[in-house]
């Protein structure tokens, strides 16, 4: 699949600030070690630690389908908490392009993207999500945000995932009603900021230096500037010795503006949300009937990765008919209209998925609710009658109907291998740290 060469032995941190160039980044591709700490960012999350093989969730009772209940609104514990975290929403920019690597003449602008989101038995909660503007679909960090009363003021405090993967969550920023099940026990809180009103924001700092193993430092600080178009920050990691070996140097800050969302979304008549990261220049879309070649992943709602066509090994993208007779109606949804070198995410029900059967072969539970994305990489119109899809020669056959048919796929399920990221060592939560 076509994708931004990269080629520095300085490029990303992985999965801390692993670089997740187009759909690979969301693969198993593995990332180069920097030897340097990026540039930091605003109070955001360190890198999600991803669950090595998250339990298929449990099935409901046989021929029950899950009630889907009204959500209830998010709220907040008061006005001023509130009036943080509608600040906070929205979508970021690096004010200026942020040095990549140990060339600081190659720069790359960095985009963080803040929604209010559920989170079981935690209030005033935001995720957050960073990545690289030119692969808002990949992004190089996850995490969270909660305000609260503390003593006589207010704390943020930030958070990573602790035992599960993110794949779910990503770019259900857009559409927070749709956002995956999270609980406290899911996260681990890494970093503190005391917030005070200052002007027509908020400011403040971390009350102590935070301990971290990141690239020499022993302790590390963070500084936070909250304005409603803007916010600006600065970390710094300390040796033991107590100088400066990364971060903001003397009185340096980032500064982050606020734009327009850089994504489309919409909703099908079947419930099927579809995130559009971005379009290639070919004139034709796909229409029912089309036979169209996609890279894809797929996810449940607890982030386990069930299927790739980017771990296969060689990748081997996915090919078929551009209708419900062949691939679930999810599908087809989320690929009408795109061309070659559409991105998309789509988010489908199960009622449009694999429904009251689940899919054993690919550990697809009954009545799972999944999120794909997809990588359009050919679209043909069928000439003739309609043409067979045979399986690829890199792998033992996969038939369309196995995979989207419940009723035809073995019934021996086999054991895919979760295709989460290697878990990264924890570190204290600072603004999510530009690429390297």
């Amino acid at each position: 699949m076509p994708t931004r060469s990269f080629t520095s032995p300085q490029l990303a941190l992985a999965v801390v600030v692993g670089l997740v160039p187009s759909m690979r980044g969301l693969a198993a591709d593995p990332a180069p070690q920097p030897a340097q700490q990026p540039a930091p960012q605003p109070a955001s999350q360190p890198a999600p630690q991803p669950a090595t093989d998250p339990a298929t969730p449990p099935a409901p009772a046989a021929g029950q389908a899950p009630k889907r209940e009204p959500l209830p609104p998010i709220t907040w514990s008061d006005a001023e908490i509130e009036k943080i975290a509608k600040m906070l929403t929205g979508s970021w920019k690096s004010s200026m392009p942020v040095p990549e690597g140990g060339n600081p003449s190659e720069s790359v602008e960095v985009g963080m993207f803040i929604a209010p989101v559920r989170v079981r038995d935690m209030t005033d909660m935001l995720y957050v999500e960073s990545a690289r503007m030119d692969s808002v679909q990949a992004p190089y960090r996850q995490g969270f945000f909660q305000i609260f009363r503390f003593r006589d003021g207010l704390r943020l405090r930030t958070f990573e995932l602790a035992r599960r993967s993110g794949g779910a969550m990503v770019g259900m920023w857009t559409n927070p009603d749709l956002f995956p099940s999270v609980e406290r026990a899911d996260l681990v809180a890494t970093m503190d900021i005391d917030l005070k009103p200052d002007g027509d924001g908020f400011s403040g700092k971390s009350p102590a230096p935070y301990a971290t193993s990141l690239n020499g430092a022993v302790e590390m600080t963070s500084e936070l500037s909250l304005r409603p178009d803007r916010i600006i920050t600065a970390d710094r990691g300390f040796n033991a010795k107590g100088e400066i070996v990364w971060g903001a140097k003397a009185d340096a800050t980032y500064e982050y503006q606020r734009i327009e969302a850089p994504v489309k979304t919409w909703t099908s008549p079947n419930g099927v949300f579809v995130i559009e990261y971005g379009r290639g220049d070919a004139p034709k879309v796909a229409v029912i009937d089309d036979i169209i070649t996609v890279h894809y992943l797929g996810f449940l709602s607890n982030g386990f990765r069930f299927d790739s066509s980017v771990d296969r090994v060689p990748p081997n993208p996915l090919t078929f008919l551009v209708t419900e007779k062949q691939v679930i109606v999810g599908f087809v949804d989320a690929l009408l209209g795109s061309n070659v070198g559409t991105i998309r995410r789509a988010y489908i029900p199960h009622e449009k998925a694999y429904g009251e059967f689940g899919n054993q072969r690919v550990r697809i539970p009954p009545f799972a609710d999944l999120y794909f994305d997809f990588e359009v990489m050919k679209l043909e119109t069928p000439v003739g009658p309609r043409p067979a899809i045979p399986a690829a020669p890199s792998q033992s056959p996969r038939l369309i109907d196995e995979m989207t048919n419940p009723q035809s796929a073995s019934p021996q399920p086999a054991s895919p291998q979760p295709a989460n990221p290697e878990p990264a060592s924890p570190e204290p939560a600072s603004p999510p740290p530009a690429p390297r």
